[in-house]
């Protein structure tokens, strides 16, 4: 797992930290040699890690366009932690916010839910649900995604009721939490005010409802749970291990399906969960052939933490597009595991005025599951 420092950090803890963290680097370029964005930029992590020990600031452009992915760290022989010299360099520094995606709504509204709001947000789901339950699903932010983002075809509502549906199908009742969005961009972002607020707001709650096991569709809402949240005695599950654990009350239809599936940074990288989800594809009866990047050596969606979405973005969302074309077809399916991949991917296929002939369908894994799932 990626190792993270304390959000509770004074600004000289911050830059001690920051001096730490790079000092065992000896240039020899391997994070520069497999960087997503180095494939289709001039972006070069190995030269702004020198330049750091040099003293020399980092860059706004630097240090927003630098997805965070942590592949550069899977392959460092001196495990120089990119992704949280990133993090903590942002929290030191005051960046210029016009660049990012979106018009920074997204982070706005996180700045809102910690500053002004006074509960979490809620959710209309159809399907059996009981709020004394001890076992709880978390939408994430998915609904503020269909509110505020300009697509035609993709709707995010689905995703959590195709999770009330997967568990309803297996006899279980879940209560559906009320929270606020789990602070991951706002923890990556380097905003630690917001975080530190709807972490703190979020623990309360999840603990006050008395709930055993916490499972969510969001592959970055696992990861926070799990790692930035002190939530001893609580489970908490990403949907494609709900699957996994619950599979044979589910039944499948045995569709010969072939697909193909995506890595998120959050799940894979972050939390070593490359297993589950290909179990849960493949005890479907779909047949699933990987990508030639898979697992550790994944190639990142393109967009974190809402920052960038740019022409290096969209290019690197075209690179994984294109491995899955030529691994299925250009009409096939690429599955995923993370409700940002699945925006960002399916943004791109949406463009208005495409320079690409993609016809992919990218599917989230749990709306795929309940799609084939035969038990009512």
């Amino acid at each position: 797992m990626i190792n993270t420092e304390s959000h509770f950090l004074d600004m000289d803890t911050l830059s001690s930290s920051i001096e730490s963290i790079i000092k065992s680097c000896y240039q020899c370029g391997n994070c520069t040699s497999v960087c997503p964005l180095r494939r289709v930029s001039k972006f070069n992590p190995r030269k702004f890690i020198h330049n750091a020990q040099l003293g020399k600031s980092l860059s706004d452009d630097e240090l927003t366009m630098c997805l965070t992915c942590a592949k550069c760290y899977e392959v460092c022989p001196q495990e120089v932690n990119i992704p949280e010299f990133i993090r903590l360099s942002r929290a030191n520094t005051i960046i210029d916010e016009t660049s990012y995606a979106h018009h920074n709504v997204f982070n706005l509204l996180q700045i809102f839910m910690a500053e002004m709001t006074e509960k979490g947000m809620e959710f209309d789901y159809e399907g059996e649900i009981d709020p004394n339950s001890s076992i709880a699903y978390f939408p994430g932010c998915i609904d503020l995604f269909d509110r505020f983002l300009d697509l035609q075809k993709t709707k995010f509502h689905p995703i959590g009721q195709s999770a009330i549906n997967l568990m309803n199908k297996v006899g279980i009742k879940p209560n559906v939490i009320s929270l606020k969005c789990c602070g991951h961009d706002a923890y990556w972002t380097g905003d630690l005010d917001s975080f530190d607020k709807v972490q703190q707001y979020n623990a309360k709650m999840i603990k006050e409802s008395k709930i055993t096991t916490l499972v969510t569709s969001c592959a970055e809402c696992f990861y926070t749970f799990s790692e930035l949240y002190d939530l001893e005695g609580i489970k908490i599950q990403h949907i494609s291990q709900f699957i996994e654990e619950h599979q044979e009350a589910l039944g499948f239809k045995g569709e010969n399906i072939t697909l193909t599936y995506h890595d998120p940074c959050r799940l894979g990288r972050f939390m070593k969960e490359y297993e589950s989800p290909r179990n849960v594809l493949k005890n479907t009866g779909a047949t699933l052939k990987e990508l030639p990047l898979n697992k550790q050596y994944t190639n990142c969606c393109g967009v974190s933490a809402w920052l960038r979405c740019d022409d290096q973005s969209r290019a690197v969302m075209l690179r994984k597009l294109e491995e899955a074309k030529q691994v299925v077809g250009n009409e096939g399916i690429l599955t995923v595991a993370c409700t940002k991949c699945f925006a960002h991917l399916n943004c791109v296929l949406e463009d208005r005025e495409p320079q690409h002939d993609y016809k992919l369908q990218v599917k989230e894994l749990g709306m795929l599951v309940d799609e084939i799932s035969t038990k009512k």
